[in-house]
């Protein structure tokens, strides 16, 4: 009886200890794989969607900001702006600008305005 008492008690403990070190579900990595699998087994369209992911102007930028920044540096990224920005059939356009007679070549980024797939990702020299 005092065997089953103490296994009770120690279970709770345990327990009580594990939900005060965190009071959120977390996901592990077996679980993000599964969540993966089954992302890549829908066939989906992507206009079926509830709103467009990225639909205005400034978050365009923000978003092909956070990848030219990593890809080719925040430096040569603001080196040319302004950007040409347009949406068009759904799909970001934006690319760079150089200053009048400089050689050299500016970024060109398109992605989708539903889900942000990057369709093309380049720079010239």
């Amino acid at each position: 009886m005092k065997l089953e008492l103490i296994l009770v008690i120690g279970i709770l403990f345990i327990t009580g200890s594990q939900a005060q070190e965190s009071e959120r579900w977390i996901g592990d990595k077996e679980y993000a794989e599964k969540q993966l699998e089954l992302a890549l087994k829908v066939d989906y369209d992507r206009t079926k969607m509830n709103f467009k992911l990225i639909s205005k102007e400034e978050n365009a930028i923000k978003y092909a900001e956070l990848i030219l920044f990593e890809k080719y540096g925040k430096e040569q990224i603001e080196f040319e702006k302004p950007y040409q920005v347009y949406l068009i059939n759904d799909y970001w356009i934006i690319f760079g600008t150089l200053p009048k007679n400089y050689r050299g070549g500016v970024f060109e980024l398109v992605f989708d305005s539903w889900n942000g797939k990057i369709m093309r990702l380049s720079h010239g020299k």
